[in-house]
């Protein structure tokens, strides 16, 4: 979310690492002592995203929040002071100033909304006290601020009735009736017209609708929280029915979301706007009594409802559907369609005529009726923390929900967002000891009992909820469920979904498409899917009882084991080890076209193959998991810390040595020690490195001495041992006649010419590394070689050639190419006498470095940069200086 909002739809290769370092800004601004890179207290790292702690920060929006639900829960006398208090912080617009780019969000429109819910709530408390001035001026401003809102324009307008002020009344009524004909081009409500005749005529009282008006709702839930980006639509398709047009609304999501108690909630709050009436009818589709209505059965239910005799019905199902579309005829009525199986099943159940507001709902997409039938789809995702939070302060009350705030947390967290896994743990919470919640949390937490205290008694069962969602299944789609849930990630890709089922790439689309329209699987993306929390929890127990789950396990290893291989070959390097398994499905194995590739692909993989890698070695297969960490190397190097993966590698090392493969081991050992180098462990080492050396000798492996003697260069005390050790890597890379082994250890070399006295030996390296580089099709090692190539151009004065070189590694996704361009940018720019631009690049070169000194190998290369910017930075200040001013 926070990529999209920065920069929309094309956002740069860097963005991931860019909102990293914003978000190192912001925690140092909300706690300017912190330590770099250290997390604070306050912006915290949840899941692949951020959250501000906000019980360290107190703002307006959350103490409205705060008075609000405390004003519902008191008397009305209390509640109005609360109300009137909530509504002082609020009352003026808020995020005045934001583009509106950012305004129309909807995680900032929900903030807008909640303002409109709170006034309407205190509209509701005083006028139901028969008090409004407490209120009414603090409603006056967000109504103003809401026009088209005609739910707070006709409480407004009561209240200005009732507070003497008609005449204001009048004004506002005209005035919104303006607004929609001119924006919606709609005419205002029967709740708008209502309130205008109550101000009119003085009556206050509720017009009795008559004996024959059906009113089959259930009664409205007391614990619904406000949705981010739904009202909208509900409103929409009510303006439509209200103005004569047909609205169809299929409301859709997984078992447990809240689909039910959204539709019924909704048609109690616009009831006013249909006087003939509401009907209600469970189409039982996906009941626990297994039994999903006939259409002649719930055409019965709603013939009875609106008080036909079903004895005078002669014929069956199309003669009941007959009367059925006269008896509502010319009607404006709500029909709540709950619970139905598929498109034809609601079809036969619609009004015949306009005008009526029909709400469906359905664990099923039913795209039949948004193609066929001109229905609106809303499909319903996961609670977010503080909409989970306002359910269970709704269940149990602000006090008992504020003294229990880590077990609160903790319920959160389980529960991942579903409200009846909320409404189910608050029951549960609400009954037995003192410590009930905190039974009920530790329960939650723990994956093997989750299901079983989310299970009151038969009726209130999640398990058992899940299970008629998946009885309904076809036997791939089944399949698919069960084994997804081994897999380690927040996201599964289709690739290893194919994997992990062993069916192929087309079957397996078949059946994650199945499961995505039945909400046992969401879509994240393209070919990308996620499974809820409490789903992979009820997968894995059916995945458990069919004796399953090894073998899929064992697939996922596989899976990621080969494409792991395929995106190290992207580097155009050798392959130390063989692999000696076929994939479970070959055609699932990407392919990577360049090192870019596969380091975007590792960035979406990262979870889950480190989760794979401790899979594996859980499996006791050891060989897999040290190929995965010998794999993944050249694309986790660019983005995490040596320290992040010193621990890995010494797993892996211990895994090859179990394996007994002396080459596997000793590549390993040389990254162990390279890690360790990086990570402050210099003398621990360079001891490892001259042991790793000793066996590379012994077996009479070129290459490996040279990559040994390479990494010892790079840490080595001083700048002579470093060059000696970098000149027996070329003559080992050269003796080894690998060419794009020369021209890493070249490269290397060359990364200790990097000063105005060896510009040209740096030159003259980079270009034989460059041949190189053409010859062996290494391109892996363009960039590094780019970077040399353009600080020679820049220390011997061809700075236009610098900027040239350097430009085509621009959004490179590997931080030291990133501090390398800020470098030379600022280096060019002032030797070509542009200061400002070139200090630009000096301070983003300086935050780059500050912000992530761990992944940096050679911190003594950062600081001789710095040296080199600063000295061209002081001449081209003092060049600039003695230039006239003026033309």
């Amino acid at each position: 979310m926070l990529v999209d909002t920065l920069w929309g739809d094309a956002p740069p290769a860097s963005a991931f690492n860019q909102v990293q370092r914003h978000i190192g800004e912001l925690r140092r601004l909300f706690e300017p002592r912190l330590a770099a890179r250290s997390t604070g207290r306050m912006v915290l790292g949840v899941g692949e995203g951020y959250r501000l702690d906000i019980s360290l920060v107190d703002s307006d929006i959350e103490r409205s929040s705060r008075l609000w639900a405390k004003a519902r829960a008191s008397a009305t006398a209390e509640a109005l002071e609360l109300y009137s208090e909530a509504l002082a912080l609020v009352a003026g617009p808020v995020l005045s100033g934001m583009p509106w780019t950012v305004l129309t969000r909807p995680e900032f429109e929900v903030i807008e909304r909640d303002r409109v819910a709170l006034a309407l709530d205190a509209a509701d408390c005083a006028l139901a006290a028969g008090d409004s001035s407490t209120v009414l001026g603090a409603i006056e401003a967000i109504a103003a601020a809401a026009p088209l809102d005609e739910r707070l324009q006709a409480r407004l307008i009561r209240m200005l009735g009732r507070s003497e002020r008609r005449a204001d009344a009048i004004a506002v009524y005209d005035k919104t009736r303006q607004n929609l004909m001119q924006e919606l081009e709609v005419a205002p409500s029967k709740a708008l017209q209502s309130a205008l005749d109550e101000v009119v005529k003085g009556d206050r009282a509720d017009q009795d609708s008559g004996p024959n008006v059906p009113r089959r709702l259930p009664l409205s839930p007391a614990s619904l929280v406000e949705r981010v980006g739904i009202r909208s639509v509900l409103e929409d398709g009510t303006a439509r029915a209200s103005n004569g047009e047909p609205a169809l609304i299929v409301v859709s999501g997984m078992a447990g979301i809240g689909k039910t108690t959204l539709a019924v909630e909704w048609a109690h709050s616009v009831a006013d706007s249909f006087p003939d009436g509401q009907l209600f009818v469970n189409l039982g589709g996906f009941d626990r009594a297994g039994h999903a209505l006939t259409i002649s059965e719930a055409l019965g239910h709603l013939l009875e409802d609106l008080g036909v005799s079903l004895a005078a019905i002669r014929g069956g199902e199309d003669e009941r559907r007959d009367v059925y579309r006269r008896a509502i005829a010319g009607k404006r009525i709500i029909v709540v369609l709950d619970n139905a199986t598929d498109a034809k099943q609601v079809r036969s159940l619609l009004p015949g005529s306009q005008g009526s507001l029909v709400i469906v709902t359905s664990r099923g997409q039913l795209t039949g009726l948004i193609v066929q039938d001109g229905a609106v789809s809303l499909s319903l995702s996961r609670l977010g923390a503080e909409e989970s939070r306002e359910l269970l302060t709704r269940r149990l009350g602000s006090a008992r929900v504020a003294a229990n705030r880590s077990a609160v947390d903790s319920i959160i967290a389980s529960c991942a967002g579903l409200p009846l896994a909320l409404a189910l743990a608050a029951a549960a919470s609400a009954s037995g000891s003192a410590n009930a919640m905190n039974d009920v949390a530790g329960g939650l937490a723990a994956t093997a009992s989750a299901l079983d205290v989310l299970s009151l008694d038969a009726t209130n069962d999640l398990r058992t909820t899940f299970e008629w969602s998946y009885r309904a299944l076809t036997e791939d789609a089944a399949w698919v469920f069960q084994v997804a849930s081994v897999h380690p990630g927040t996201q599964i890709s289709l690739r290893a979904l194919s994997s992990i089922a062993n069916l192929d790439l087309g079957r397996t689309s078949a059946a994650s498409a199945e499961l995505v329209v039945s909400n046992m699987l969401t879509l994240v993306s393209k070919d990308q899917f996620a499974l809820h929390d409490l789903l992979r929890v009820f997968a894995s127990e059916l995945a458990e009882r069919a004796q399953v789950v090894e073998a899929a396990q064992i697939r996922l290893v596989e899976y990621y084991v080969h494409s792991t291989r395929r995106a190290f070959l992207s580097f155009g390097r050798p392959s130390v080890a063989e692999l000696k398994s076929s994939p479970p499905i070959t055609s699932a194995i990407a392919e990577f076209r360049a090192p870019d590739d596969a380091i975007r692909w590792f960035l979406t993989e990262r979870q889950a193959l480190i989760a794979t890698f401790e899979l594996a070695l859980a499996l006791g297969l050891d060989r897999s998991a040290a190929l995965l960490a010998l794999d993944w190397q050249p694309m986790r190097q660019t983005v995490d810390s040596a320290y992040e993966l010193v621990e890995s590698c010494e797993l892996a090392t211990e895994a090859a040595v179990r394996v007994g493969e002396p080459a596997l081991e000793a590549e390993l050992r040389r990254n162990m020690a390279s890690h360790w180098g990086a990570a402050g462990q210099v003398e621990r080492a360079l001891g490892e490195l001259e042991s790793v050396l000793l066996s590379f000798r012994e077996r009479g492996d070129e290459v490996g001495e040279a990559n040994a003697l390479r990494n010892m260069s790079e840490l080595a005390h001083d700048r002579a041992a470093a060059v000696a050790y970098s000149e027996r890597s070329v003559a080992a890379a050269r003796r080894s006649g690998r060419s794009e082994i020369l021209a890493v250890s070249l490269i290397s070399y060359s990364d200790w010419l990097r000063d105005e006295a060896s510009a040209q030996q740096l030159w003259d390296m980079s270009v034989e590394a460059e041949q190189l580089v053409n010859d062996s099709g290494s391109e892996y090692l363009r960039p590094y070689l780019n970077v040399n190539l353009a600080l020679a151009h820049a220390f011997l004065g061809h700075y236009v050639e610098a900027l040239a070189q350097i430009e085509a590694e621009e959004g490179s996704l590997d931080l030291e190419i990133q501090a390398s361009h800020l470098a030379v940018t600022a280096l060019a720019l002032a030797g070509l006498g542009q200061p400002s631009p070139a200090r630009a690049a000096s301070n983003s070169f300086d935050s780059l470095v500050r912000d992530y000194p761990d992944f940096f190998l050679k911190v003594r290369d950062a600081h001789a940069l710095r040296t080199h910017i600063d000295a061209a930075l002081a001449a081209s200040d003092e060049v600039d200086g003695s230039q006239p001013t003026g033309t």
